[in-house]
This record gives structure tokens, C-alpha cells and sequence, in this order.
């Protein structure tokens, strides 16, 4: 059974949360629970290690580096979150940090509820079979003359899902950008990767930001955001951006998410 392996292990880990959590207050960071959990395993025989970035991969291609919240314990990934309640979408990126660990088995646990919350998270390398990108896209999505490309947009939506559905939530933006790259040239699309955006204010540009997106085939601009709300985007300054170069259509997708977030952005 699943819920028994590492049982011992995972029992262990557990106790020393509820006794870190029972001895601080609900008010600190996220690093001073991780310093105290990993202080409260030694002291119980256990040695955590942990390291300042990942390499994440895609389709056997590095994307980039990574640095992320959790120590390893054996064979065990622990996350901690400092939140009022964990959410699905916390799960969501636990089970990608797991992928890229390469574990099987995580404790996702949460020092800023008022009671002690803690999830268990399991990731079966072969049995585990996801919903394909193409279904969840296609439940997703109706293609629209609105798109002004169809096919061009539903073959980029496509591999968006395509990235998603792989990584998963909980990487910064830049790792889906370089993904979404990679996908979309494997679709056999032409790709020009940019780094930065202008700004414009009343009609005059006034300087550029670091803002990691693409244009494919000349047409399309695809932007790949990683937020918790992606309504924090103006898409007015997407818009702008667009008008300089010459682009009718945007496609702003939002990888944070349990589910990807699409909006289509028409000038």
C-alpha cells in the first residue's frame, strides 16, 4: 500500500513538525520553520540536506535553474508554506517539486494555520497516469474565429498545455518561458525568443523591463507568466507592446495554476 511506504520515516517527520509548530509562533518566514524542522530532525537522528537550485528539465532539454523551499530527508521532500489554509494549488506544486527531486514521497506542511495542517503527497513514477495535454486541452478550449489565427492559435495553445501538463505548477516564469521555446519548436513553429518589453507611457516609450516572451511566426506573441492571480497582469501594457510591433494577436498564459490559465489578448 501506497499510505505505508517510508511509514516509519514519514511518522517520524510528522512528529517533529508538531513539535516545531507547537513551539513557535505563526508569525515568522518560511526559512526560520525550515531551520527549525531541519535543527528538530537532527537532534531525532535524522540528517536533511538541501540545494540552492535544481536543474529543471524539459523533454530531456535544461530550461533553467531553480531555487526551491524544501529539504530532502532520505528519501522523504519536505515543503513548508507559512498560509491561512493549504490549497489544491500547493499540492499541485508539491507533486512537481517531486518530479524534479526525483521522489516518490513529500510532506507538505503549514506553520501559518491556526491549527497544525499537513498534506501527504505521492508521485508513482508507473502508475501514475495524468490526463494527457490533449484532452485536457480539448476540454479546455473551443477554437474561435475570434482567434484571428485558428490554426496557428490552437497549435500554440496546444503545446502550452503540453508544457503545463508536464512541469506542472511552482516554477518562476522564466522556466516556462524557455520550455514553452523548446514545445513550440518541436511543433515545427518558427520562434523568436525576447527577454524584454517596452514600455510605453502616452504614446512614448520611456524604457524596457525584463519580461521573457515569444513571437511565433511572425504573427503571434506569446507571453508565459507564472502568478498567483494572473488579473495582476494590465494587459493594456501587453496591448502597447503589441501596437510597436506591429502584433494583432497575444495569447497570455498563466502556468501557476492547477490548471492552466489562458487569456487570449486582441488589439
Amino acid at each position: 500500500m501506497t499510505e505505508l511506504l517510508h511509514k516509519e520515516l514519514t511518522g517520524a517527520i510528522i512528529g517533529a513538525y508538531y513539535e516545531v509548530y507547537n513551539h513557535t509562533s505563526r508569525t515568522h518566514p518560511e526559512y526560520i520553520y525550515e531551520r527549525a524542522m531541519m535543527e528538530e530532525l537532527r537532534s531525532r537522528g535524522y540528517s536533511a540536506t538541501r540545494q540552492d537550485a535544481y536543474r529543471i528539465f524539459y523533454k530531456e532539454r535544461l530550461v533553467g535553474l531553480q531555487q526551491l523551499d524544501l529539504f530532502v530527508v532520505q528519501e522523504i521532500v519536505v515543503e513548508n508554506k507559512v498560509v491561512n489554509q493549504l490549497s489544491p494549488l500547493h499540492k499541485a506544486q508539491g507533486l512537481s517539486y517531486l518530479k524534479t527531486v526525483g521522489k516518490t514521497v513529500g510532506l507538505l506542511f503549514n506553520f501559518g494555520s491556526k491549527e497544525p495542517e499537513f498534506d501527504r503527497l505521492y508521485f508513482d513514477t508507473v502508475k501514475r497516469e495524468p490526463m494527457s495535454s490533449e484532452k485536457i486541452f480539448m476540454e479546455s478550449i473551443t477554437p474561435s474565429d475570434d482567434w484571428l489565427y485558428p490554426d496557428l492559435a490552437y497549435s500554440i495553445v496546444g503545446g502550452l498545455y503540453e508544457v503545463h501538463t508536464i512541469l506542472g505548477p511552482g516554477f518562476i516564469h522564466r522556466i516556462y518561458a524557455n520550455a514553452c521555446y523548446q514545445e513550440l519548436v518541436l511543433r515545427g513553429l518558427a520562434i523568436k525568443p525576447a527577454k524584454r518589453m517596452q514600455v510605453v507611457y502616452k504614446g512614448t516609450v520611456i524604457g524596457d523591463i525584463a519580461f521573457a516572451h515569444l513571437m511565433v511566426e511572425g504573427k503571434v506573441m506569446v507571453f508565459p507568466v507564472a502568478l498567483r492571480n494572473v488579473r495582476a497582469i494590465h494587459l493594456d501594457n501587453l496591448k502597447d507592446w503589441m501596437r510597436i510591433c506591429g502584433i494583432q494577436l497575444g495569447i497570455l498564459a498563466n502556468f501557476d495554476a492547477v490548471r492552466l490559465e489562458v487569456i487570449f489578448v486582441r488589439l
